[in-house]
Formats: structure tokens, C-alpha cells, sequence
């Protein structure tokens, strides 16, 4: 129950941390944009940008929503031992490796606008819905994770360690 509440809320973070404005940008005092991912992205599809909307949204929306469905669907099997919640744990468990890039990609965004000098930058709420959509998100799929053992498998094929 607890972590479907987790789920929850942090669906709910993740949808409004994508559509209302993350940064508010001042240039030479006159100049004042207010951004939103979701807005980015559509600002980057009209700029013809296609390379970075494909990186934006992939990382941003798209591997989040997937976590979300996979997260969603390994708490519906009550059966923690079922071969289906095995496949969507192990799932959930390599898509884990990419969900923080959304966070870096953000990072990077502010840091480079912060970095011009040639405009203010303010954060705003979206932000902070985001910030803490990926700590709910973190902390669920940690306590997801935490019953299974996902190691790599090691295939003992005649392989010797000078092999490698």
C-alpha cells in the first residue's frame, strides 16, 4: 500500500513538474521567458532541433512514463515470486541505469543559461515538482528492487579469467 502511494505522488510530481515553468530567463533586463520541459521541448520542435527534442523527451518523458508503467504493473502482481513480476522488476532494474539522466540534462540546462551572463535565471515551482518526483521515484524503485537479487549472470562456458 505504502508504495503505491509513493507511485502516486510521484506521478503526480513528475506531471507537474513537466508541464508548468521550470526557469524564468531575464535578458538585458527586458527579455523575461518562463520554461517549462514540456514547453522546451515544443520550442525546440519549432526550432527543428530534432536531436535534442529526441534526447529531451526521451530521457525526460518518455524513460519516466516507462517506469512508471513498469513500477505500476510489478505492484499489481501480488505474488512476489511470479515469473511476470520477476520480468517487470528486471526490467525496471535496467531501465533504473537511465532515469537520472532527465535530472543531468536539467542540470546541464541551468547550468549552461546560469553561465551566459547574459540573463538571469529564477527557478521556479516546476522545478522543485521534479526534484521531487526523482526522489520519490529513487526511493520507490530502491524499495521495489530490494527483495530481488539482480546481479549479472556470469555464463561458465569453458571461459577462463585470462579470457578476459
Amino acid at each position: 500500500m505504502f508504495d503505491r502511494v509513493f507511485l502516486g505522488v510521484s506521478m503526480v510530481l513528475f506531471v507537474l513538474g513537466i508541464s508548468l515553468p521550470m526557469f524564468s530567463l531575464q535578458k538585458f533586463f527586458v527579455v523575461n521567458d518562463s520554461f517549462s520541459l514540456l514547453g522546451g521541448v515544443y520550442e525546440l520542435l519549432k526550432a527543428q532541433e530534432f536531436f535534442l527534442v529526441v534526447v529531451i523527451f526521451g530521457f525526460s518523458v518518455l524513460t519516466p512514463t516507462i517506469k512508471f508503467a513498469l513500477s505500476w504493473f510489478a505492484l499489481s502482481i501480488e505474488d512476489s515470486g511470479s515469473k511476470t513480476r520477476l520480468f517487470a522488476i528486471r526490467k525496471l532494474a535496467k531501465i533504473c541505469k537511465w532515469s537520472m539522466a532527465d535530472v543531468f540534462i536539467i542540470a546541464i540546462l541551468a547550468a549552461t543559461v546560469k553561465l551566459g551572463g547574459l540573463a538571469a535565471v529564477k527557478v521556479h515551482v516546476g522545478l522543485l515538482f521534479f526534484g521531487g518526483y526523482a526522489i520519490l521515484s529513487m526511493i520507490l524503485t530502491h524499495r521495489l528492487l530490494r527483495a530481488y537479487e539482480l546481479q549479472p549472470r556470469v555464463e561458465h562456458n569453458n571461459l577462463s579469467t585470462s579470457d578476459f
